[in-house]
């Protein structure tokens, strides 16, 4: 599991203007990546005693931790993470996050996919069940509650 902390060094950028925490380096990934898209940049949240379904897509994704405290799992990896950290997911790989404890987490999830256009979704893994195709409906409209 590719997992970076937030306890990493910092580098002064832009003349002095910022200070930089990179968890991932100015083209790491640029090899693994070519021929990707940006697919998503989300935030999620889960409840105490749930868990994201596992799944897998060929996807790179990364689950950075916002709040709480959360156990990941990537194929047969696990790791507990706290705010700050940040969790590479390879594509294909079966991984599922979970909170720890009595509160909520919180992160933020960005994929670059290599999906073609007529085949955009994922496979579930479903705990005790079948893996099984469930494609994205992009066209779809998002339901937003504002009463949080």
């Amino acid at each position: 599991m590719d997992l970076r902390t937030n306890d990493g060094p910092t580098v002064s950028e832009h003349a002095g203007t910022c200070t930089t925490r990179f968890y991932i380096d100015k083209e790491e990934l640029r090899h693994e990546t070519m021929g990707g898209y940006l697919e998503l940049f989300s935030r999620f949240r889960l409840e105490p005693g749930t868990q994201l379904e596992p799944h897998s897509h060929d996807s790179d994704e990364v689950y950075y931790l916002l709040s709480g405290c959360a156990e990941m799992r990537v194929g047969d990896e696990t790791a507990q993470l706290g705010p700050g950290d940040l969790v590479r997911i390879p594509p294909n790989a079966i991984h599922s996050i979970r909170p720890i404890g009595d509160t909520p987490i919180e992160a933020l999830a960005v994929g670059f996919s290599y999906m073609p256009a007529d085949r955009v979704g994922y496979t579930a893994h479903p705990i005790g069940g079948e893996p099984h195709w469930v494609p994205h409906d992009c066209h779809s409209t998002a339901v937003r509650s504002d009463a949080e």
